[in-house]
This record gives C-alpha cells, sequence and structure tokens, in this order.
C-alpha cells in the first residue's frame, strides 16, 4: 500500500533550489535518452537499449491538469509504455502526487520517494580525503557491480542500472571519484555537471570499506571537484529514509523538496 507522500522534516529552502535542480534532471533525463515524446503534462522518456532501467524510462509529469487523476495517467502509461516490463510515472509537484497517490496504490502501483538535498553549508568535521582519487568509470566497475547487485537482486535489471550509470553524453560525462582499501575500490561517488549546476548520481561505500570514512570522503572530493568546476548548486536525490539522509546532512546538505515515482513492477 501507499503511504501518503509526506513534507520533508526540515525547514523547506527557497523555491529556486529545487527549481535549478529539477531543472538539470529534465535536461539530463533527455540528453541520456534516445527517445523524447512529448506529454500534454510532460514528457514520456525513453532509453530503448535499456528498457529495464526504470528512471531511463518514464513518464514526467511536469504540471497537472485540472482533469489529470491517477486512472488517466495510469492508462497514458499502458498507452506509452506498452512493451516495456515496467510502468513508471514520475511526479514532480508534491501536493498532486498526493492527490494522486491513493489511487495508484489500489491499483497495485508501489512509491518511491527521493529527497532532492542541496549542499550549501560546510561539513560539520573536517573529512580526510587525501586517499580519493579522480578515477575512470571502468576502474570502479567492480565496486560499482558489488553495490547494484546488491540493491537489485534481478541480474537483468542490475546489468542496466550498471549500464545506465555508465552513459557517456557530451556534457554530462560522469565524473568518478574512489577510495581504495588494498587494491580494492572500497568507496566512490559520481558526479554529472552541466553549466553551474551539479548532481551526485551514486555514493556507496562497500562493507569492506571498513567504517574508515571512506564514504563521507569521496562525497566531499566529488563536492569540491564540483565547486572548482564553477557548479553553484550542487545537490544529490537521496533515500528518503532519515539515515540517509542524516548523511548527507552531515556533508552539508539540506532539503529542497521530494520527487514521488510511481511504479508498476510489471508490464502487460
Amino acid at each position: 500500500m501507499i503511504d501518503p507522500p509526506r513534507p520533508p522534516l526540515s525547514a523547506q529552502l527557497p523555491p529556486e533550489f529545487r527549481s535549478r535542480a529539477l531543472e538539470f534532471q529534465r535536461e539530463l533525463d533527455e540528453l541520456l535518452a534516445t527517445r523524447v515524446e512529448p506529454m500534454q503534462w510532460g514528457a514520456a522518456i525513453f532509453r530503448d537499449d535499456l528498457p529495464r532501467a526504470v528512471d531511463l524510462n518514464l513518464l514526467r509529469i511536469d504540471a497537472a491538469g485540472a482533469d489529470l487523476d491517477a486512472h488517466a495517467l495510469m492508462a497514458e502509461a499502458d498507452k506509452l509504455q506498452a512493451g516495456l516490463p515496467h510502468r513508471a510515472v514520475r511526479v514532480l509537484d508534491p501536493g498532486f502526487a498526493a492527490q494522486v497517490a491513493p489511487g495508484f496504490s489500489a491499483a497495485g502501483w508501489l512509491l518511491r520517494r527521493t529527497a532532492i538535498m542541496v549542499q550549501r553549508r560546510l561539513r560539520n568535521r573536517p573529512v580526510d580525503a587525501s586517499s580519493v582519487r579522480e578515477l575512470t568509470i571502468h576502474a570502479v566497475r567492480g565496486a560499482r557491480r558489488a553495490a547494484i547487485m546488491h540493491e537489485h537482486r534481478d541480474l537483468d535489471v542490475g546489468a542496466e542500472v550498471l549500464a545506465a550509470g555508465a552513459l557517456r553524453v557530451k556534457g554530462v560525462a560522469p565524473r568518478v571519484f574512489g577510495a581504495a582499501t588494498g587494491s580494492d575500490v572500497t568507496a566512490y561517488c559520481m558526479l554529472r555537471a552541466r553549466g553551474d549546476v551539479a548532481k551526485i548520481t551514486e555514493a556507496e561505500a562497500l562493507t569492506s570499506a571498513g567504517g574508515r570514512g571512506l564514504g563521507n570522503a569521496v562525497i566531499a572530493e566529488a563536492v569540491l571537484a564540483a565547486r572548482r568546476g564553477g557548479a553553484s548548486l550542487v545537490f544529490v536525490e537521496a533515500a528518503n529514509e532519515d539515515w540517509a539522509k542524516w548523511t548527507y546532512r552531515r556533508m552539508g546538505f539540506d532539503e529542497a523538496g521530494t520527487l514521488h515515482l510511481f511504479v508498476r513492477p510489471w508490464g502487460e
């Protein structure tokens, strides 16, 4: 059952932070897509060679019309996403997300919330990033595979999510920062930037990192690299769970809003 969307616990930041982050995400969606089909309320995004990557194959609802409800959205998803192994609808307006959540829940859809968190304060204690290096995407493949396959037990889905994160497109190729334990990369952070906005797209510390603070260190180095590259806004989509948001708060991030992705894990 889908719980109604909840407001973030922290005070809201000025709306411009959220709007700039969302505009970057819209651009990234479309740059990574193989097809973009305009809709009355937003756009249908497709990555035809990676159909199981939910975040690259979804309906993005930018603005809700007065006649739009959960049933209309589900019907639109069935029409436009025919042939995909799932259905997915991302709703940007939190008020509209709360309005349609009961209808999606009654039809068996799941809700994934992510918090938009913007880095705007100094971290609350120094972080030793001396072991962090900028690496190639190939150098962290083993660490990325371990982290992604731990979350996605379906091997086909995991393989496509792994490929999706490494996609290179002009202007937003991922930069990678990693730290090693022995000869193995055990913590890494990935960053995409365009203009004066940058987004952390993956940040993981494996169990083998041994609680040495390497997860914080790779995030700190990625943020520093983004700032040096001219980014005046650095943000991340964090799992909307207290433990995940607490980690980023310690690194100087504050909540700027919540995104809602409604997913039906099966297609036809």
